[in-house]
């Protein structure tokens, strides 16, 4: 999530700036509840969120299940899952 940097996004002048930024989810179960996929998605939007795991450090399994417990709309939560890191690489 970029140690906060999201939330500058409400900051006037900070969104220009972050147009081509993607923020990653590793580590997120060590330093954020599950609401942060819901919160950082309506701050910069879902489809600049790739979903990461920090593996070995945290497990697939468990970082999807806070994806799963954030309860994103189906297009935001694919997105976060696999579209974003697809349309970003040209997969």
């Amino acid at each position: 999530w970029g140690g906060g940097l999201p939330f500058y996004a409400l900051m006037p002048e900070v969104p220009k700036v972050l147009e081509n930024v993607y923020f990653d989810t590793a580590a997120s179960p060590f330093l954020y509840r599950p609401d942060v996929f819901s919160t950082v998605t309506g701050l910069v939007g879902a489809n600049k969120v790739l979903f990461a795991t920090d593996y070995p450090l945290i497990r697939a399994r468990r970082l999807l299940g806070q994806v799963e417990e954030a309860c994103l709309a189906p297009e935001n939560q694919e997105a976060v899952l696999s579209g974003n890191a697809a349309r970003l690489f040209g997969l």
